[in-house]
């Protein structure tokens, strides 16, 4: 896609939203289908877009946004020789990204990207529930991530598989700890991962563990 036209797609999530339910659904279809349609350059080019406009508070077209930041959220983009993250925390790494933190996306973003029915499962959830979260690396940056999930499953896959698979050296590390209904800002399990979006993570160090499968759970801080 030529960048003309590229810049002609982006213009369109900032035209004045649908007022009723059913208008607000197609212009999160029509994000969605924006975003599938591009390679992952043009992909990046336009999350970054949408995320500039959002950090600059520009007129949105919030449904329509939504709609392709879910899939931004939920694919990992192919930079240089693997994958990384999500198209979302690919752009907030680039030049520019210091203007706001995926902690900020998360509480702002998070409720948007949810279906009706993952909300509708978020309130039907009994809290407190222990939630978990596997990655490479040391406790403070893997501590300070918003992205948690309910399967510890899926935390061993991200602590251990994932990593290796694209070269991403690091010790692997899980980390689990107690959350309530008011810490989650989003449910989202279109990948079927259980996954809870915490933007406050990094404030609640202490109430986490380390998770050992041979031993008790050790504590922190």
């Amino acid at each position: 896609m030529s960048s003309e036209l590229l810049a002609e797609q982006a213009k369109k999530f900032s035209r004045l939203h649908s007022l009723d339910d059913k208008g607000r659904a197609r212009d999160r279809e029509e994000g969605a289908a924006i975003f599938l349609r591009l390679n992952d350059r043009e992909r990046l080019e336009l999350v970054a877009s949408m995320v500039e406009a959002w950090a600059c508070d520009l007129p949105l077209n919030r449904p329509m946004i939504s709609g392709a930041l879910r899939h931004a959220w939920d694919s990992e983009p192919y930079i240089g020789v693997g994958r990384r993250g999500s198209y979302v925390s690919a752009v907030a790494r680039c030049p520019g990204g210091e203007e706001w933190t995926m902690q900020d996306f998360v509480e702002d973003w998070g409720p948007d990207l949810m279906t009706a029915d993952e909300e509708d499962q978020l309130n039907a959830m009994e809290f407190p529930l222990t939630v978990y979260r596997g990655g490479a690396g040391d406790f403070e940056e893997l501590a300070d991530g918003v992205s948690w999930t309910l399967n510890l499953e899926i935390a061993e896959f991200y602590a251990n598989t994932w990593p290796k698979s694209w070269g991403i050296m690091g010790q692997p590390l899980i980390l689990s700890m107690t959350i309530e209904l008011q810490d989650v800002a989003a449910f989202l399990n279109d990948r079927k991962e259980e996954e809870l979006l915490i933007p406050e993570a990094r404030f609640m160090h202490k109430s986490m563990r380390i998770v050992d499968h041979e031993q008790p759970a050790a504590a922190i801080g």
